[in-house]
């Protein structure tokens, strides 16, 4: 599978709508940090027919080091979750 980097996503935004590179590259920043100020007001971010971002609280719990296989505690912590909705899933398969 092949990734895409932000510039890139930007890139593609800019040659679909018609907009300059630049100002293509500033929305696609626009729009994160927009998304992650919503998020760290603790709003649920919803967009309709593809599905929505939250940040969730992840409890504290026992884990092991990867490097070294000792036990450790990974505290407790934020992390973004996405949650695609059946629409995003049905038109991805279709294609």
């Amino acid at each position: 599978m092949e990734t895409v980097n932000k510039k890139e996503f930007a890139y593609k935004i800019a040659e679909k709508g018609g907009f300059y590179k630049k100002d293509a590259v500033k929305m696609t920043e626009l729009f994160w940090e927009t998304l992650l100020d919503c998020l760290s007001e603790g709003k649920k971010v919803n967009f309709y027919g593809i599905g929505h971002f939250e940040l969730k609280t992840v409890r504290e719990k026992e884990a092991r080091n990867p490097k070294t296989g000792e036990k450790c505690i990974a505290p407790e912590h934020k992390k973004v979750k996405f949650y695609s909705s059946e629409t995003l899933a049905d038109r991805i398969e279709d294609e």
